[in-house]
């Protein structure tokens, strides 16, 4: 009974210090959108990736500096569509993942790069991405595409006289 006592008596005197630690931050949630979250971390692979995109395209670090600051308040609200799109296209119960597997081995036949390790550690030195991230980049953009399609561009009607009309212009 006392060592039951002592012990208690240990766990209440070590508790307060337990609870007075600082709290430590493990990720900053930026934007929630119907119950999905985006992290800091994701909008920060965002601007990476734009910034990336734009070196590519030999952009100057004027320019880099330039277009970044016209963009940086896009990404967020770039973030939150696709967010939205990927959710939209869960409700519809939309399937991708023959694309997605479809995609990926294209990708691998491109790269002429058989072995699967391989392609994966090409994929980490291309993207800056795990291939777990590239794939599930590369579902939600295939997604994305699917529900614009469904959702949007089937409904677009142009008429065909406007259409002859356009072509007879242009």
């Amino acid at each position: 009974m006392r060592i039951c006592a002592f012990a208690l008596s240990l766990v209440w005197l070590a508790a307060p210090s337990a609870w007075a630690a600082d709290p430590v931050l493990i990720e900053q949630i930026v934007a929630k959108v119907n119950g999905d979250i985006i992290t800091r971390t994701e909008l920060e692979r965002s601007r990476a990736q734009l910034e990336a995109e734009l070196r590519s395209r030999g952009a100057t670090p004027e320019q880099l500096q330039k277009e970044m600051a016209a963009r940086e308040p896009d990404i967020l609200r770039d973030r939150i569509d696709s967010l939205l799109l990927i959710q939209r296209g869960k409700d519809l119960n939309i399937n991708v993942d023959q694309d997605v597997s479809k995609y990926l081995g294209q990708a691998q036949s491109a790269s002429k790069i058989a072995d699967p390790d391989k392609f994966q550690a090409w994929i980490r030195e291309q993207t800056g991405m795990s291939y777990e991230d590239f794939r599930s980049e590369t579902r939600n953009g295939l997604l994305s595409q699917r529900v614009i399609g469904q959702e949007v561009s089937s409904k677009i009607n142009v008429p065909r006289a406007e259409v002859e009309k356009y072509y007879e212009e242009h």
